[in-house]
């Protein structure tokens, strides 16, 4: 498939500094699983029913895994493609080979999916030896966090194919990224927000993510809730990939 040169010709650019870029990308989560779980975990009161039944420390980890999914995909979507786009023209490059634009976008994508891999492995990793589970079927909170960061990936990938300059970045970290990060569960439980924040928590991707991420790490499984938020992701990271693909389409041919 044409899309595995796009991801080829990515991983050697990246050999060169993956060292540091795995190091940088796992440093941050986990100095706020130390400083925010450990840290500030220790002084919240231990109360059975205020995060359903688990620690601090496992309830903030298991939200971390996905939020920190959620802003990486978003990067990855932001000035790695517009510069290709519009300062190095990258894409008009490839275009001149036999890929084709849906090449370069899926090739884009799945990039993107392996390096959130290299972000959640690690992370999940440690989370495991902080003890936050036991269960031999946490490990597939692992896709779980790379399919939630797929999908805010591929609507950012539908922005930045329109845009002419980065501003807007600001815009979108500043009124969508922070709040999803702030207000989708990856700290407090929702049912302590106000009802109108809660939903619309629920029509956001990150919620529906660390929610199927907490069912298969330490909340009890249940079938119906996972799959509606399996669901949703899957639907999310479609509808957005196709939107994505067109505006790519309508910038990259002439």
């Amino acid at each position: 498939m044409n899309a595995a040169k796009v991801v080829h010709r990515n991983s050697l650019v990246l050999w060169r500094s993956w060292r540091s870029s795995i190091f940088l990308s796992v440093l941050g989560p986990v100095l706020f699983l130390v400083a925010i779980g450990l840290g500030l975990g220790s002084m919240v009161e231990s109360d059975a029913n205020a995060f359903q039944g688990a620690d601090y420390l496992a309830f903030f980890a298991t939200g971390m895994l996905g939020a920190n999914a959620m802003q990486s995909g978003v990067f990855s979507a932001t000035y790695p493609l517009l510069n290709k786009i519009i300062w190095q023209r990258n894409y008009e490059a490839m275009l001149a080979t036999p890929l084709k634009v849906s090449d370069i976008f899926y090739g884009e994508l799945a990039w993107i999916g392996v390096s959130l891999a290299q972000h959640a492995i690690p992370f999940f990793i440690v989370m495991s030896l902080f003890g936050i589970f036991d269960s031999f079927a946490a490990v597939l909170a692992v896709p779980v966090a790379i399919l939630t960061g797929l999908g805010c990936a591929a609507a950012t990938s539908a922005l930045t194919a329109t845009m002419e300059r980065d501003e807007a970045y600001t815009w979108v970290f500043r009124f969508i990224v922070t709040p999803l990060f702030l207000l989708s569960g990856t700290f407090f439980p929702l049912d302590s927000l106000p009802s109108w924040i809660v939903v619309i928590a629920n029509f956001t991707p990150l919620y529906h993510g660390i929610e199927l991420i907490r069912q298969l790490t330490i909340f009890e499984f249940n079938t119906l809730s996972a799959s509606w938020h399996l669901l949703y992701l899957v639907s999310f990271l479609v509808v957005a990939s196709r939107i994505a693909l067109r505006n790519f389409e309508r910038r990259l041919i002439v």
